[in-house]
């Protein structure tokens, strides 16, 4: 469950608040408009009530209002068409001006929603890969597809509120003018009213952290079951992640069934007592003497202020609801981004000196020690095979060098200048990976191969794709380039997602080139072809192997060896015991 604010209650999305605050008074005065209208044409029902009914007209009635009798002369009938055309009129021009508040709100959600979205991509955009390992996937992406959505409904609840609250200002003016004994009475009523749906409001605030959390809960079984397909068929957990799926939908039901229930009870609750509240008025307005068109006119003014106090418990309710996820949209996007650019060398940076790590540890935010005071060197213009057995710490050492993370302790340099002082995008350009799990995004084959040049022409993309090995199945494929292959590229095999993960990094021509687990698959690139890379440098200046394949890392001339997070040895690959170790088992 998502913690509550300690202490002093702090309002969620501030921000937002602040840069929307100078249309509050638009909105308000369109809201103030709408209701002087509406309350001038239900003021004019009195004269012409007084006039159908026959009584006197300046009996309990507001000097103004005796004016503005004084201004309808002629005949009875001549009165009342006059009247009534002046009702008609100011109603008319009550909901023109309604309507345009209503679109200026309605474009004032859209655009909260927008900018909310927005900011929130920017920030998973901006913050550091640490994060991430930090935080669950699940909670992050339920707050960019399901809490996004309810921030504009939380908006659109909190911009009803100022035409709405106008609205009470004005008529509460005029009842008082009407009446101020009545209006007194009003006022006691509507304390009574605010304070239950007070107690509601807080009630469904707590609700809303049960929502929160539960849907979190659901989110999480449901991302499994669509990103693990394989593992839970070929481990026969089908029926378990039923159980689970099962499990997060009856708490979310039963989180849903408490909070539409406690609204189903607020609004015959509410109801109840604004019914007692005008059998309370009326009959207190004929005990007083008030005339039938007072009376009238006053109940008819009462009538018109209750559904603008409905938009308000409503909205109030609406907003408590949704402050669990205002409070999860609030914390992503007040994650801190990471450390602006230094360097801005762009094209004039590059790798052409040894880069050396020196001392080097890492642990993880689970307490688990990655590496250990890792000294080695990469050097330029030499394919480097990374070795070691799973868990030794290769892909950390990787992350360290594309600068995913910082060390925790020592330094890594490029000749004698630390890289911290250079600019990690700087620093990014100047290398391409193709790793074991290649990320393939939403788009063509095409797209997915210039991910990282968006200027490449087709002919580019070819001849990178030809350097890969993956242009005959790409042509066979039934658009060939133009071949959508969806996220994550489902519908290809391991190896085709790896070819184009390696066509993808050899169009960025970088000076270092790692194949992190490249060539793992059964179709993955052949020797002959690493061979090839290793020996020709056609499209990078050194490259990083990280493999388990004898045959792969024989394309290498120089190995650095880890166990359990430290550098076992580091030299000619030919002179480590590792790889004579490796070689007596061809297959690696």
């Amino acid at each position: 469950m998502l913690p509550r604010a300690g202490g002093r209650r702090t309002w969620p999305l501030a921000d937002v608040r602040r840069k929307y605050l100078p249309f509050v008074p638009l909105v308000a005065t369109l809201g103030l408009l709408a209701s002087l209208l509406e309350g001038a044409g239900i003021g004019l029902f009195i004269p012409l009530l007084s006039l159908l009914l026959a009584e006197p007209a300046t009996l309990h009635l507001p000097q103004p209002l005796v004016a503005i009798m004084a201004m309808f002369g002629g005949s009875l009938r001549e009165q009342t068409i006059a009247l009534g055309t002046a009702i008609l009129g100011l109603i008319l021009l009550k909901n023109l001006v309604q309507a345009l508040n209503g679109c200026l709100l309605a474009s004032l959600a859209a655009r909260i929603g927008a900018d909310v979205r927005r900011r929130l991509v920017k920030s998973l955009l901006s913050v550091d890969y640490p994060f991430f390992l930090k935080h669950d996937t699940a909670r992050l992406t339920r707050i960019m597809s399901t809490d996004s959505w309810y921030v504009v409904e939380a908006a659109r609840s909190a911009l009803a509120l100022i035409p709405a609250a106008a609205s009470l200002l004005v008529f509460g003016a005029l009842l008082a003018w009407l009446s101020l004994k009545l209006f007194l009475l009003v006022l006691v009523g509507a304390a009574v009213i605010q304070g239950l749906i007070y107690v509601f409001e807080r009630q469904q605030q707590r609700l809303s952290y049960e929502f929160t959390a539960s849907n979190s809960a659901l989110w999480q079984r449901l991302l499994t079951i669509l990103q693990a397909p394989r593992v839970v068929r070929l481990f026969g957990q089908r029926d378990s992640e039923q159980d689970r799926a099962d499990h997060a939908i009856d708490r979310l039901r039963r989180s849903l069934r408490a909070s539409t229930y406690l609204t189903a009870f607020v609004h015959p609750a509410v109801d109840t007592l604004i019914a007692v509240l005008f059998l309370i008025i009326l009959l207190a307005g004929y005990w007083s003497g008030m005339s039938v068109p007072a009376i009238t006119a006053f109940v008819l003014l009462l009538t018109r202020t209750q559904p603008h106090a409905r938009t308000i418990s409503q909205s109030r309710l609406g907003i408590a609801s949704f402050e669990g996820s205002l409070r999860e949209v609030d914390w992503l996007m007040a994650q801190s981004a990471e450390a602006p650019s230094q360097g801005g060398q762009g094209s004039e940076l590059r790798l052409d000196r040894p880069i050396v790590f020196n001392d080097v540890s890492f642990t993880y935010p689970n307490g688990y020690d990655a590496i250990r005071g890792v000294t080695c060197t990469i050097e330029p213009g030499v394919a480097t095979a990374l070795l070691g057995e799973s868990g030794a710490g290769k892909t950390t050492l990787v992350n360290l060098l594309c600068r995913l993370i910082d060390p925790q302790a020592g330094d890594i340099r490029l000749g004698d200048r630390p890289i911290a002082d250079i600019d990690a995008m700087d620093w990014r350009c100047r290398i391409a990976v193709a790793g074991q799990d290649n990320e393939l995004l939403g788009g063509t084959v095409a797209e997915n191969i210039a991910y990282g040049r968006s200027d490449a022409t087709r002919a580019e993309i070819e001849a990178v794709a030809q350097e890969a090995g993956a242009d005959r199945f790409i042509a066979a494929l039934p658009q060939g380039y133009d071949t959508p292959v969806g996220l994550n590229g489902l519908g290809l095999s391991g190896g085709q997602r790896q070819r184009i993960g390696v066509a993808r990094a050899l169009l960025l021509n970088p000076d270092l080139l790692i194949f992190d687990e490249a060539t793992s698959a059964v179709d993955a690139l052949s020797d002959q072809e690493i061979v090839k890379l290793a020996t020709e440098h056609r499209h990078f200046r050194t490259m990083l192997v990280v493999s388990h394949r004898k045959t792969t890392i024989a394309a290498c001339q120089r190995g650095i060896v880890l166990h359990d997070g430290k550098v076992a040895e580091a030299g000619p690959l030919e002179t480590l015991a590792y790889f004579r170790t490796m070689a007596g088992h061809p297959d690696g």
